[in-house]
């Protein structure tokens, strides 16, 4: 006889709720194996059933996962050595909320064992019914509570979604004491405010246990007696204006600006009239990582709003969308990271910046591109310095560069002599164009982002000019009239009162 297990659903914990199928089911095989034995249903069961249960393992077995891992391989065991089915009966639903049934058909299909699933009430019919909502209308997202705490080591966003769908209703199951409670709490915080209403639902289907906690979220571990193995935790949607934090909030405020009945002003903009705002707030970014970092958070929300405004423009005229905005970039991110999310290996990252060169050249050649000069990437709007190591970077990545530094620095001398004994004025201005584009070849050998440089240089520069000027104003100076040595002499002064 081929080796089977019978998967069986006890229901939330109403003995009304036990099926017809899942007692027939029990009946035949005789032995039952409980995952528990603690569940309100199991003292009304057939008596002529014999009940075996895995308790002991979670006294004993430090984890859930190697509690259901132990389970698993026990049933296996058994149901390989027995000439007839070994039954397996978990609470609710063996498909809801049941890591162990999971486990278990995997680890059964891998070792050719025959499994059947006896479907049982779970606990979401029950609490629908105390929450007297339509989980379908309602569009009911379902959580598992552990799932919802588990913490990433990093600020890596969860794989099953960057942030909780908090425009839909929400239910948390298995909430099963204080700590998790407070994990859940702490999660759920992320994305939905303080005093968010949330219900403590427990017991849910089970005569004189059944009873429901309205309190606000910061409130939700404060209650001990109320989290056991039946409780589960029930969050009302947020209306759309107060979902802040979720990207489907400013998505819509941005929409709604553009719509019908929304701002005379967003509605008169083009992609054209737009063009110096994302210039503007792309710079004011950079400002606020200089000089004021506790505005960052605020001035890249700028430059996202601009983003997103440009994306609705192309979807009110039906030319892209933000899905298709973030669908290229998704793409494009994983395609050229193949050392990430592929099989390639890298030293570093130099060799990192070669393969997205390689990259990048194989798209153009797929797409019709082979023949664009390797510099047709580099925007001619871009700031001209940063243009110029651009443009350097791409010329050597076919050669075309001075071997050694010793040499820029000859070629930086040769052309600011030239600069010397240039007097005609459209020679100079040339002239000078060739001493910063061999100087942008200068910090690129050793390694210098000239436009980082320049920008840190004039940060400099202004801090300490504006020492001066107060310098100049609490002595009541006029520097029109000052010699150069006064001058300088001011100048150091202000440089240590500055003091950078």
């Amino acid at each position: 006889m081929t080796a089977k297990i019978i998967i069986i659903g006890l229901g939330p914990g109403n003995p009304n709720h036990l099926t017809l199928g899942a007692i027939r089911a029990m009946q035949t095989v005789g032995t039952v194996w409980l995952r528990t034995a603690k569940h309100p249903t199991v003292p009304h069961l057939p008596k002529e059933l014999i009940l075996e249960s895995f308790d002991d393992y979670y006294d004993h077995l430090p984890t859930f996962s190697e509690v259901y891992d132990t389970i698993t391989e026990k049933l296996l065991e058994m149901a390989q050595s027995s000439n007839k089915p070994i039954a397996y009966a978990v609470p609710g639903h063996p498909l809801v909320g049941e890591s162990s049934v999971l486990r278990l058909l995997n680890k059964a299909k891998e070792a050719g064992i025959e499994t059947e699933i006896v479907d049982g009430l779970s606990f979401i019919e029950p609490t629908c019914s105390l929450l007297q909502i339509d989980p379908l209308q309602e569009g009911l997202t379902i959580i598992d509570a552990t799932e919802l705490a588990a913490r990433p080591e990093s600020q890596l966003p969860r794989e099953k979604g960057l942030e909780l769908p908090v425009l839909r209703p929400l239910l948390v199951g298995q909430v099963y004491n204080q700590r998790l409670a407070s994990a859940v709490k702490l999660a759920l915080m992320e994305d939905y405010p303080n005093s968010h209403p949330v219900s403590l639902l427990r017991g849910a289907g089970v005569p004189g246990e059944e009873a429901r906690l309205d309190l606000p979220l910061f409130e939700l571990d404060r209650h001990p007696e109320w989290t056991d193995h039946l409780t589960s935790v029930y969050l009302p949607p947020l209306p759309i204006l107060e979902a802040i934090g979720s990207f489907a909030n400013i998505h819509y405020v941005i929409a709604r600006l553009r719509g019908p009945g929304g701002c005379p002003w967003d509605r008169e903009q083009t992609h054209g009239s737009l063009k110096r705002y994302l210039i503007e707030e792309a710079y004011e970014a950079l400002h606020a990582l200089d000089e004021e970092p506790e505005k960052m958070a605020e001035e890249f929300g700028d430059v996202l709003l601009q983003v997103i405004l440009h994306a609705q423009l192309g979807a009110d005229e039906g030319d892209f969308t933000i899905r298709e905005v973030m669908s290229e970039l998704a793409r494009k991110m994983i395609h050229r990271h193949p050392h990430v999310f592929g099989d390639v290996t890298v030293s570093g990252a130099p060799e990192v910046v070669l393969n997205w060169e390689q990259i990048k050249k194989a798209e153009r050649a797929q797409n019709g591109e082979a023949s664009r000069s390797v510099l047709s990437g580099v925007p001619r709007a871009m700031p001209a310095l940063l243009q110029a190591q651009n443009l350097q970077r791409k010329a050597a990545d076919l050669g075309f560069e001075w071997r050694n530094l010793e040499q820029v620095l000859d070629k930086l001398v040769e052309e600011v002599e030239e600069v010397r004994h240039t007097t005609n004025q459209a020679e100079l201005v040339e002239e000078i164009g060739d001493v910063l584009m061999v100087l942008a070849a200068v910090a690129r050998g050793l390694k210098v982002d000239a436009e980082e440089a320049l920008r840190l240089s004039n940060n400099k520069f202004r801090g300490r000019f504006e020492a001066w000027e107060t310098i100049v104003h609490e002595r009541n100076l006029n520097p029109r009239q000052m010699e150069l040595p006064e001058l300088e002499a001011l100048w150091q002064e202000a440089r240590q009162r500055y003091g950078k």
